[in-house]
């Protein structure tokens, strides 16, 4: 039987289900239950990871436990330092005391201790935890993961088509542009490179890079609105030029008009935004890791877990496309 914390969530469901396929039993761990019916094969069990006492049962008669859980934003009492630090902490705890024979931890492409983002930096003390732990570990960091659920590309194409497009005529900026370099991988081929590492007694001890080929931000965007069928133009003007042309845009152009915000700028904004807003559509941190970029290497990844990782564009239409029969607009 595996544990796979955080398996109600984007990477960990997906990981669940590549293994049931395998047959092997699976219990995914959560604090919440479900809000999809997990696949066959895949039971859940209620545990905060927060708290290794609550781990206890869920690791009993375990083999191995991949842990996922993860955030991408900080709100209230779910800091990065409590989900990605202290959580590792109480989970290799637990796992130590169940005796777990292997562990598996998700991590970040771009870790590390002089990160400028906090939540790099705190994905690289939940590291250090896994690698002074003494178990059986293996560290796999990720890139920019895509696939149907995913908070990224969907966000992108949600506003890409109505009724959002609506609200902004159909103009929408790309944070940096061409300028900011990602590494985008499917859900399912890192699912894959996780389930593959429980196997291989060579990755014991090793951390690998799953990075998908280098894509700027700008041509992701240009590739996720010709997975929906659309035929986005990109104009590139500084800002008072681009303001200018906007009622020439609106008039003419082909939908979306997809245009870079620079950085600084979007900076600003994340600021603002994180004091008025709840939910802010882009953080300072968040920023913070565009400047940086994506940059990985996925050789030792492919020689040994099998990491190989299929066309962006089909990937992509796979879950963007329209319907038989529809236009992209019409897709929900």
């Amino acid at each position: 039987m595996i544990v796979v914390t955080g398996g109600t969530g984007f990477v960990g469901r997906e990981i669940c289900r590549r293994l049931a396929a395998q047959g092997i039993p699976v219990r995914a761990v959560a604090r919440n239950s479900p809000t999809e019916t997990l696949p066959a094969g895949v039971s859940f069990f209620p545990a905060d990871v927060c708290r290794s006492i609550s781990l206890r049962e869920a690791m009993e008669g375990a083999q191995a436990v991949i842990h996922c859980v993860g955030i991408i934003r900080e709100k209230g009492e779910a800091t990065f330092d409590r989900i990605h630090r202290h959580a590792v902490a109480e989970t290799v705890a637990a796992a130590h005391r169940a005796r777990i024979p292997r562990f598996i931890f998700l991590s970040a492409l771009g870790t590390r201790s002089a990160a400028s983002s906090l939540y790099h930096r705190s994905k690289w003390a939940g590291e250090e935890i896994v690698r002074q732990s003494g178990l059986a570990a293996t560290i796999l960091r990720p890139s920019l993961v895509y696939g149907p659920g995913d908070q990224f590309t969907n966000f992108l194409a949600a506003w890409m088509r109505p009724p959002l497009s609506w609200l902004t005529g159909g103009f929408l900026g790309i944070p940096g542009g061409d300028s900011v370099n990602l590494c985008p991988a499917s859900v399912g081929e890192v699912a894959e490179a996780v389930v593959r590492s429980l196997g291989k007694d060579r990755a014991l001890g090793q951390s690998f890079d799953l990075a998908g080929p280098s894509i700027s931000l700008k041509n992701l965007s240009l590739e996720i609105a010709r997975a929906m069928g659309l035929r986005p133009t990109w104009v590139e003007q500084p800002p008072d030029v681009f303001l200018g042309m906007v009622p020439w845009l609106l008039l003419t152009a082909s939908k979306p008009v997809l245009h870079p915000v620079p950085l600084p700028l979007c900076r600003i904004a994340a600021a603002v935004a994180e004091r008025i807003l709840p939910n802010p559509p882009l953080t300072t941190d968040q920023v913070s890791m565009l400047e940086e970029g994506q940059y990985g290497d996925s050789r030792p990844a492919e020689e040994i877990l099998g990491f190989h990782p299929g066309p962006l564009f089909a990937g992509l239409a796979a879950y963007l496309a329209p319907r038989a029969g529809g236009i992209a607009d019409r897709r929900p």
